[in-house]
C-alpha cells in the first residue's frame, strides 16, 4: 500500500468558514462606513453585498425585534411612496425611499448576524472604530492644512468635515466611537484602557473640530447616560475607581484641551460663534425655527404627507432641520408615527437590556447610549440616511434578539474582577 505524499497536507485546500467570510466582509464595511463624500456611497456596494449573502450564508438570526422594526421602516417606505405619487419630486423621492428601504433591509440582516452570535459585535465596533479613526484623521489633517491641497477636500466652510459630505455628519458619526472606547477605558485591562482613553482623545478632537452643536450635545448625552448606568451597575472597587477618576480627570483635560485649542485665533473665533444658541440662519422666517413652524403647519393639513424633498423644492429653501418633522411632510401621519415606532421600539429594547444586565460585556449600554444621542440629534437635524443611524439600530436589535444563553462573560470584566477580588 502505498503511502501518501510527505506534502499532502499542504495540498489541502484553503477552507474559510462561512460565518468567517462573512464577519470579515461585515468589518470592512463598518472601517468604511466613515467615507461618505456623496450618497449613494462606495460602502453601500458593500453594505448591499451583506443584504444578501449573510441570508444565503445562513449566518443569521432574525428575532422579533428586528421583524418588528423592519416591519414599521416598511410602512414609512409604502407611505412615503403613496405620498410621492401626487408630489413634483417623484423621481428623486423614488430613489431615497429605495435607498431608506435597502438602509432598513441593511440593519435587519445585521441583527439577525449579531442575534446568531452577540460576540461578533464586539469585532465590529472596533471595525467602526477604525473607520471613525481614519476620519478623524482625515478632519485633523484637513482641519491645521498639514498636508497641502487637502484642507478644501476635508473641511467645509472653516469646519473639519473628513471623509463625509457635511460636518455635521463627520461630528455625529465619530460620536459613537468615542463613547465606545470611553467605556474600553473603564472596563478593559490597564494598557488598552490606556490606549482607548487616547483614542478618545484624538476622535474627540475631530468632533470638537466639526463645530456641530448637535454632535456635541449628542456625545454629552449618551455619555451621561453611560455614566450614570456605569454607576448605578458597579459592582467591583475597580469598576469605582475607574469611574472616578474619569469623571474627575475629564472635565479637567475637558478644560486644559479647550484652552489649548482656543489659542489658535480661527477656532476660538468659529468655537465662540458656534456655542450660541441664537444663530442668524436660525432666525426669521426664512430660517431654521421659521421653516419649522411651516412643517407643522402643512404636516397639520396634509395628513396623508406631501412627499420627499417637495417641502425643499414648494415651501422652503432647505429641508425641516428635524427629522421627525421631515417623516411626517414625507410619508403623512402613519408613516411619521411610524419612524418614531422605530426610535421607540430601539430605545426600549436596548434600554430594557442595558439596565437588567442581560448583556453582561456591556456593549448593549454603549450602542443604545449611542442611539439614544442619535435620536436626539434628529430633533435639530435630519439623520434619515445616516449610515451610523442605522448600524447602531442594527447593533441594537441584535442584541436585544439574541438569545439568553448565546451572552458569554465579558473577559475583561472577569479580569478585573479577579483583580479586585
Amino acid at each position: 500500500m502505498n503511502a501518501p505524499p510527505a506534502n499532502a497536507a499542504a495540498l489541502r485546500p484553503l477552507t474559510i468558514r462561512a460565518s468567517t467570510a462573512a464577519l470579515a466582509l461585515a468589518c470592512v464595511a463598518m472601517a468604511t462606513s466613515a467615507i461618505v463624500f456623496s450618497e449613494p456611497a462606495p460602502v453601500d456596494v458593500l453594505m448591499m453585498g451583506l443584504v444578501v449573502l449573510l441570508p444565503l450564508l445562513g449566518v443569521v438570526r432574525l428575532g422579533r425585534v428586528a421583524i418588528t422594526g423592519f416591519t414599521l421602516w416598511l410602512v414609512v417606505v409604502a407611505t412615503g411612496y403613496m405620498a410621492a405619487l401626487q408630489s413634483p419630486t417623484l423621481d428623486t423621492a423614488t430613489i431615497h425611499l429605495a435607498v431608506t428601504l435597502y438602509l432598513a433591509a441593511l440593519s435587519m440582516m445585521l441583527a439577525g448576524f449579531i442575534a446568531a452570535d452577540p460576540r461578533r459585535l464586539l469585532v465590529l465596533l472596533w471595525a467602526y472604530v477604525i473607520g471613525a479613526g481614519l476620519a478623524a484623521l482625515a478632519a485633523v489633517v484637513g482641519y491645521f492644512d498639514i498636508v497641502p491641497g487637502f484642507q478644501d477636500l476635508f473641511t467645509n466652510y472653516g469646519r473639519a468635515r473628513g471623509t463625509f459630505k457635511d460636518p455635521n455628519v463627520l461630528g455625529a458619526a465619530l460620536a459613537p466611537a468615542v463613547v465606545f472606547l470611553i467605556w474600553q477605558t473603564l472596563r478593559a485591562d490597564r494598557r488598552r484602557a490606556i490606549v482607548s482613553a487616547l483614542g478618545a482623545a484624538f476622535i474627540g478632537l475631530a468632533v470638537l473640530l466639526s463645530f456641530s452643536r448637535g454632535a456635541w450635545i449628542s456625545l454629552a448625552l449618551s455619555l451621561a447616560l453611560v455614566g450614570v448606568a456605569s454607576l448605578a451597575h458597579a459592582r467591583r472597587r475597580d469598576d469605582f475607581r475607574r469611574l472616578l477618576m474619569i469623571v474627575f480627570a475629564a472635565p479637567v483635560l475637558l478644560v486644559a484641551g479647550a484652552i489649548a485649542v482656543t489659542q489658535v485665533e480661527p477656532i476660538a473665533v468659529l468655537l465662540e460663534q458656534r456655542a450660541s444658541l441664537d444663530q442668524s440662519y436660525d432666525q426669521g422666517p426664512e430660517g431654521r425655527f421659521g421653516g419649522q413652524a411651516k412643517a407643522w403647519s402643512l404636516i397639520l393639513d396634509n395628513p396623508q404627507g406631501i412627499g420627499t424633498h417637495t417641502f425643499r423644492e414648494r415651501h422652503h429653501h432647505e429641508e425641516a432641520h428635524n427629522v421627525y418633522l421631515s417623516m411626517a411632510l414625507s410619508s403623512g401621519w402613519l408613516g411619521g408615527f411610524a419612524y418614531v415606532g422605530v426610535v421607540l421600539l430601539t430605545l426600549a429594547a436596548g434600554l430594557r437590556d442595558a439596565w437588567l444586565g442581560r448583556d453582561r460585556s456591556g456593549l448593549q449600554l454603549v450602542v443604545t447610549a449611542s442611539f439614544a444621542g442619535l435620536a436626539f440629534e434628529g430633533a435639530v437635524i435630519d439623520t434619515d440616511h445616516w449610515r451610523h443611524f442605522f448600524l447602531l439600530q442594527a447593533f441594537v436589535w441584535g442584541l436585544a434578539d439574541a438569545p439568553e444563553h448565546a451572552f458569554a462573560i465579558d473577559p475583561d470584566a472577569r479580569r478585573a474582577g479577579d483583580r479586585a477580588g
